[in-house]
């Protein structure tokens, strides 16, 4: 007779990889920051998180990078259109790419590519690079 799985003492369960939780970090920090919920994205990272954006800028604390931004953008949304995961020498390495859309701060609108790369240890957000091409339609269309 078959049993169903489960039944007579075995355990079914389904791991899941390093990478696939490094993803959905990622894509929830992502969500929180664009929705400024400073509190749940903070609680994805690691205490020496630093944040680097384009120009250089680096940020140990996000209430500083959404400082900037403001200066920067009067609104800027990210779609991803592709999300890869990779094991790093020193974690787990998640990269978002996609397109940008926003207005600068006199309201002109624009569009930008990006990437996103998170290293990630211990299921924590511990560096985030970020790059676009907005400083480049900036000169071209400023």
């Amino acid at each position: 007779m078959t049993q169903p799985l489960g039944d007579g003492g075995i355990v079914v369960a389904a791991a899941r990889s390093d990478r696939a939780v490094a993803i959905d970090i990622a894509r929830e920090f992502m969500d929180a920051l664009a929705h400024r919920d400073l509190q749940r994205a903070a609680s994805f990272l690691a205490p020496d998180f630093v944040m680097t954006i384009s120009g250089g800028h680096r940020y140990t604390r996000l209430e500083d990078f959404v400082s900037f931004s403001a200066t920067r953008y009067a609104s800027v949304r990210k779609q991803v259109t592709t999300v890869e995961a990779c094991e790093a020498s020193n974690g787990v390495a998640v990269y978002l790419h996609g397109d940008m859309q926003g207005s600068w701060p006199d309201g002109t609108a624009f569009e930008a590519r990006f990437c996103d790369r998170f290293l990630l240890r211990e299921a924590k957000l511990v560096e985030l690079q970020t790059w676009s091409d907005a400083a480049e339609h900036a000169r071209r269309n400023g």
